[in-house]
């Protein structure tokens, strides 16, 4: 044959492009070969304009249903050697987290993942998902090191804490209240001790003094600071 392919391949010789054949002026044997028809060689190099402007769905096969809801282009992401491959900047991303991570747009929190208001990057990081490593910031939670698991205190898998003495929270005693040992905490020494009760010391990283009578005017040993909660040991 002489030619180019469409100069018979135009639909009248013979068969040419079929309606959803990507819109392109390049002759047939730019991607296509005589020996076998199917195998196709496309080269994104000699594209010009926006991934987009081709793979729209109408052109060539664009996003699927499920892609990630972005205004950004194909190449910011994916590249056309290996379209599997995906690589993403999330600092490019504007927002929290849970505005994509939300199971509709991108994967979000799995069935049994803690039950908390927190956004993602309290805990995980970009960089690396796991491991998880959180840090309370209320004053009325110590950090008790790395040595306690979070659901020793969160019992329901919440961020909600089921206090064992409620009456105390959000002080030590309101999960420590059966830890405490009244002979252990002398209040008065003489002529009879004295012990403290539990509400007296519900901060158990408080003061505990020991006065030398009933008028609790003259401390006979000032114990302070005799529990902390990074201490390891009670």
């Amino acid at each position: 044959t002489k030619g180019a392919c469409a100069s018979c391949h135009d639909n009248a010789i013979s068969r040419g492009k079929p309606p959803d054949h990507i819109r392109t002026t390049n002759d047939c044997g730019s991607c296509h070969v005589t020996t076998d028809w199917a195998t196709v060689g496309f080269d994104h190099a000699q594209t010009k304009g926006a991934c987009a402007s081709c793979h729209n769905n109408v052109v060539a096969r664009g996003k699927p249903p499920e892609h990630i809801r972005t205004t950004r282009d194909c190449g910011s992401c994916h590249g056309t050697v290996d379209w599997n491959s995906v690589t993403f900047d999330h600092n490019d991303a504007k927002g929290s987290c849970a505005s994509c991570h939300n199971n509709v747009i991108a994967r979000g929190q799995p069935s049994g993942h803690f039950v908390t208001r927190h956004p993602c990057a309290d805990c995980h990081q970009t960089s690396a998902w796991l491991p998880v490593t959180y840090q309370h910031m209320g004053a009325g939670f110590a950090d008790h090191g790395p040595g306690l698991a979070c659901l020793s205190c969160h019992t329901a898998n919440t961020q909600r804490i089921t206090w064992s003495f409620p009456a105390h929270q959000p002080e030590c005693a309101a999960c420590h209240g059966d830890d405490f040992r009244p002979s252990s905490h002398v209040k008065i020494d003489s002529p009879v001790p004295v012990f403290y009760k539990l509400r007296e010391l519900k901060d158990c990283a408080g003061a505990c003094h020991i006065y030398t009578d009933a008028t609790l005017s003259v401390i006979k040993e000032n114990r302070s600071g005799e529990h902390r909660p990074t201490s390891g040991q009670w």
